[in-house]
């Protein structure tokens, strides 16, 4: 499995041309809490080749970088990737005690209510397999 984010500015025409894009998004500030109850609904879709290789992808990220740019992820950051021909097929994952994993709830794990988070980063996936890539 060979994995590469690289970076690149999303515009219509670069979503448009790729099969899988990323958004890297960081904590920038807090709200204050609001006594407002969320409803976690999944985060993550159930199917599609991104959930079938979802191990391995978080195997990888977790072992090396995989960013084109130099890149130290911190607490709390937040990578989405998503397949720009099937909106329901992504995977979100969020930084924790120096690991990144599966966040399957929307915000069961970030706090979505006081949190504010701002883009760091978006480009373009590149997922192989095999040498051929999608």
């Amino acid at each position: 499995m060979k994995i590469l984010l690289e970076e690149k500015v999303l515009g219509k025409h670069s979503k448009k041309n790729s099969k899988y894009y990323w958004i890297l998004e960081t904590v920038t500030g807090k709200n204050e809490a609001t006594e407002f109850a969320i409803d976690y609904f999944p985060a993550s879709s159930e199917t599609g080749y991104i959930q079938n290789i979802k191990e391995e992808v978080l195997e990888k990220i977790n072992s090396e970088n995989v960013f084109s740019f130099a890149y130290e992820p911190k607490e709390g950051d937040y990578l989405s990737i998503k397949n720009n021909l099937r909106k329901n097929e992504y995977l979100n994952m969020i930084f924790l005690n120096n690991t990144w994993v599966e966040e399957i709830y929307m915000c069961s794990y970030r706090n979505c209510e006081e949190d504010i988070y701002a883009t760091i980063k978006t480009g373009v996936a590149f997922l192989s397999e095999n040498e051929i890539f999608f």
